[in-house]
């Protein structure tokens, strides 16, 4: 008798041994579980991030009045993360329009294909479909009497840090951190930002003909504003009134006539269709045999259904 009950207890223990693999296996994975209607009613936006989605439920449980379209703005601008923590790698960098900021940094050998500005357009280089479109805007302004110039436009990783490190000789890291940028953070890295005519607050370039003739006519040539005044806590940097960013002219008009930081464009955009499949193209039918057919024979192209 006791032989029975030595096997029932072994096969006992292995079940039991077994059981979290068949619950793991049974169990919906968390990617597979129903979605709330909260959840779907969130992904219905068009600006919104399925990856962020987990993201978005908590910013909304931290603010409940808030409505859903800002739940979803505010995460696409990153308002949930703190700055220069988690930083993550700018996505698509040779993109113009690449993101970089306080969260997305670019690798320290980054460097992009550069072209000179030459005279009389200042100093520096940019991409060159940036130093294009920088030598036609200034020539347009040129024309009706307004100089614009480049103080400062690419800079590599080595030198924003060297002029980062500067700045920290004299000042607190977190003033710092408000009008320079940690290296890796740099617009100026990208080849596609410049500095016009100024770089310092103390020029007062916001008064001047020339950042009047900027604002009205920047974004034809495809710059913004990138640091605007009242954008500080969404920007990460206190009004650069010379600052100017390439992004090409459809993003810098939308910018620009609508007031709007490049982070909230970018959070703003509808959020890419995943892209699909492509079926295998049809063979070709073999040619018709040229003899009388009771039916016209139909030779355009396949119906998409």
């Amino acid at each position: 008798m006791k032989k029975p009950v030595f096997w029932l207890l072994l096969a006992a223990l292995c079940l039991f041994s077994l059981a979290p693999a068949w619950a793991a296996e049974g169990a919906p994975l968390p990617q597979e579980r129903e979605l709330t209607q909260w959840e779907m009613d969130c992904l219905a936006l068009p600006n919104s991030r399925p990856d962020r989605l987990d993201r978005y439920a908590a910013w909304a449980a931290k603010y409940p009045e808030a409505a859903l379209e800002t739940v979803v703005a505010q995460v696409n601008l990153d308002q949930d993360r703190t700055v220069y923590q988690d930083v993550q790698a700018a996505a698509n960098p040779d993109s113009t329009a690449v993101l970089v900021n306080k969260h997305y940094a670019l690798a320290q050998d980054y460097a992009p294909e550069l072209e000179a500005l030459g005279w009389p357009y200042g100093s520096g280089s940019l991409r060159p479909e940036a130093a294009r479109a920088f030598r036609a805007m200034a020539d347009a302004a040129r024309a009706e009497g307004i100089s614009l110039r480049s103080v400062s436009a690419y800079r590599s990783y080595q030198h924003q840090s060297t002029t980062y490190n500067r700045y920290l000789r004299y000042n607190r890291q977190a003033t710092v951190d408000t009008f320079s940028a940690r290296p890796g953070h740099s617009e100026h890295q990208t080849g596609l930002a410049l500095d016009i005519n100024a770089a310092n607050v103390a020029a007062r370039f916001e008064r001047t003909p020339a950042y009047t003739w900027l604002q009205a006519h920047c974004a034809e040539y495809g710059f913004i504003l990138r640091y605007m005044e009242g954008k500080e806590s969404i920007t990460g940097y206190r009004f650069e009134p010379w600052h100017y960013r390439y992004v090409g002219v459809e993003a810098a008009k939308a910018c620009m006539e609508q007031g709007i930081a490049y982070e909230e464009y970018l959070a703003l955009l509808p959020n890419p269709a995943p892209a699909q499949e492509e079926e295998p193209a049809p063979e070709p039918l073999p040619e018709p045999v040229p003899e009388p057919a009771p039916f016209p024979i139909f030779s355009g192209a396949p119906v998409e259904l």
